[in-house]
């Protein structure tokens, strides 16, 4: 009965996974887009909070709740994935998030909202385990270009759902954009739940357990390390500006208007995020990651800099496409070197680690930004997102020194060309 138990389940058609996790993951995003951009116009239209600090700094406190909550589990579930499955993890955060964000809707204050965003964010959170399992059932030669595939279903799904936000929060009010969320996450969740396949084993993994039992020091090695220091400053310049988009297009375009032009300007990021994918998705596969990275890390920087600096609607809504398609790369190009660097095995424990880690960037940006917008403005706030961007590119060389030193201390990779 043993033997039978440890027989591996069989292959899974990886192509149509990747249409049905790139269609829940196009849906969920759709879902999200529909409520999240808009929550400083709440705190200020339904909640009533006048003041642009004080909604600035609510603004801070929201997402910091959202962040510590989202740190700390994104690595249980990670490592719960590689002991239990990663489809039943990406059946938690959908459902989770199906339920959850409706009910911020009906939040009477501003703590009641933040409570139950804390509750939300540790039980939700539908990229990482998506992209997990897609890595875990994918071809190792098809890893850059499934993460790409996705991240356009991301970044689609954001455009869409941005717009399709804005649309319904201008007409109909922000509970019917909560709502909407939900209901979207809840199709998201169904279609993952009937048609997505995962080849993972209980009995298999457990066996590999005990017989490869590593030491923290051999998974967390220098070059995963320096990763993960990457992974925590992208997490930083992007989670930092995202809560203030509706606040830097009330600066540059007035009130009137403001929610249904976040929502332009948001779908034009998610423009550019989408050609990203595609395009970084086919260079992958034919280039080694590293060499991608620099490129993004200057026009990253070098945008989102303008951003801060746009004088009209237009320049803004310009400069944010470019930033998103550097931007909308950066995290896609480190996963699939921390992919080529780690164990199969592990692949759950490492992405749910570096999903704590760019969840940690919240965390700080989230103190960091409300001290910002206390000092100087919106527009500061995104040069310093520009700054950090530019910062991670001298940090480069010896994340790329000590990537290279473990890769040629395999055995196997002695002769070969470094791939990563």
């Amino acid at each position: 009965m043993d033997s039978v138990q440890l027989v591996p389940p069989p292959a899974v058609n990886w192509k149509k996974n990747l249409f049905v996790i790139w269609l829940s993951q196009f849906l969920a995003m759709v879902g999200f887009g529909c409520c999240m951009p808009f929550i400083p116009l709440l705190l200020k239209e339904n909640l009533h909070i006048e003041n642009d600090k004080l909604v600035g700094i609510y603004t801070s406190i929201y997402y910091l709740a959202s962040m510590l909550s989202l740190c700390v589990a994104t690595s249980v579930w990670g490592i719960l994935a590689d002991r239990f499955g990663r489809k039943i993890m990406l059946l938690r955060a959908s459902y989770a998030a199906a339920i959850f964000y409706p009910m911020l809707a009906f939040a009477p204050n501003f703590w009641v909202l933040a409570s139950i965003r804390f509750v939300c964010s540790f039980f939700s959170g539908t990229v990482n385990p998506a992209q997990t399992l897609l890595i875990a059932t994918t071809p190792k030669e098809k890893h850059g270009f499934v993460l790409g595939v996705l991240s356009t279903g991301v970044s689609s799904g954001n455009m869409l759902g941005y717009l399709l936000g804005g649309i319904i929060v201008d007409r109909f009010g922000y509970t019917t954009g909560f709502l909407s969320c939900g209901a979207i996450y809840m199709v998201s969740a169904l279609l993952v739940h009937i048609f997505a396949k995962d080849d993972f084993s209980v009995a298999l993994a457990k066996k590999q357990r005990q017989t490869n039992k590593f030491k923290f020091k051999d998974v967390a090695t220098p070059a995963v390390l320096w990763m993960m220091v990457m992974f925590l400053l992208i997490g930083i310049s992007t989670r930092l500006i995202q809560p203030y988009m509706a606040m830097l297009v009330k600066e540059v375009h007035g009130l009137k208007g403001a929610a249904f032009w976040t929502g332009i300007v948001s779908s034009a990021s998610s423009v550019g995020g989408f050609l990203s994918g595609l395009c970084l998705g086919w260079l992958c596969d034919r280039f080694a990651p590293r060499k991608l990275l620099l490129p993004l890390l200057i026009v990253g920087g070098v945008f989102t800099a303008a951003m801060a600096y746009s004088f009209d609607i237009a320049m803004l809504i310009v400069t944010k496409f470019f930033a998103a398609f550097a931007g909308g790369g950066i995290k896609p190009v480190l996963q699939l070197m921390l992919t080529k660097l780690t164990r199969p095995e592990l692949r759950g424990t490492y992405f749910g680690w570096s999903g704590s880690l760019n969840t940690a960037g919240g965390i700080v940006c989230s103190l960091l930004g409300g001290s910002l917008f206390l000092f100087t403005d919106v527009r500061g706030v995104y040069m310093a997102a520009a700054l950090i961007l530019l910062i991670m590119i001298p940090l480069m060389i010896p994340m790329v020194l000590a990537i290279r030193k473990e890769y040629f201390s395999n055995p196997e990779n002695k002769g070969k060309k470094l791939e990563i």
